[in-house]
């Protein structure tokens, strides 16, 4: 039976201020990149174990695009964005200015776009994540995977060999003008590295 990991009052308010800043970040990068103002939210910040995740983000049927790239360094583990398809491809449309062609189709150029709107998030957590903790944390080159979330899930724990048992959920929501996308960031470290970044985010409540 695995170990039950809690969160204690300091370690949840450094997780959403982390959270917070990120979202700050990557909106001025998005803005920078599209030369238009674009915010993001971050309405919350959970901690549950891996098996949950595909619940997390509406059922394991739910289709979903993700975003994955493997984190080295003191913490290794796996980074997972996820977008329902909807919501990747009003992203898709955003990023690359250009209309949907068709609901269900993503084309060579979306993809690239939305592996580079990964990027800039994931980026912008681990450098945050890397200030809070003094932890050495390097993303790897993301890739992409069309889904359903269950089976995204499996990809992630068989094919990558992810061993983690918990994953910090941090939903964010990109918003533009006219438009918002919502995104879910997952953070999957392996066993040990949970154990050290949760040390540097506080051990007690005192």
């Amino acid at each position: 039976m695995k170990e039950r990991i809690v969160l204690n009052e300091r370690q949840k308010d450094t997780l959403k201020e982390i959270g917070n800043i990120c979202a700050g970040n990557a909106a001025t990068a998005f803005s920078q990149l599209l030369d238009r103002t674009i915010n993001m939210n971050v309405p919350r910040v959970h901690f549950l174990p891996v098996e949950q995740v595909p619940d997390a983000v509406g059922g394991a049927s739910q289709l979903m695009v993700g975003v994955v790239l493997q984190v080295l360094g003191d913490a290794p583990g796996v980074i997972l964005l996820l977008f329902p398809q909807a919501d990747a491809r009003v992203l898709a449309d955003i990023l690359t200015g250009h209309k949907s062609r068709g609901k269900g189709i993503f084309t060579e150029m979306d993809q690239s776009a939305i592996k580079e709107a990964g990027s800039i998030v994931s980026a912008s957590y681990l450098t945050t994540f890397a200030h809070f903790t003094r932890l050495s944390l390097i993303p790897s080159t993301p890739g992409i995977v069309i889904d359903m979330a269950g089976a995204l899930m499996d990809y992630i724990l068989i094919e990558l060999a992810a061993a983690s048992a918990y994953a910090l959920l941090l939903d964010s929501e990109f918003v533009d003008a006219k438009k918002s996308v919502r995104g879910h960031f997952f953070l999957l470290p392996n066993p040990g590295s949970f154990q050290a970044i949760l040390k540097t985010l506080g051990e007690s409540d005192g």
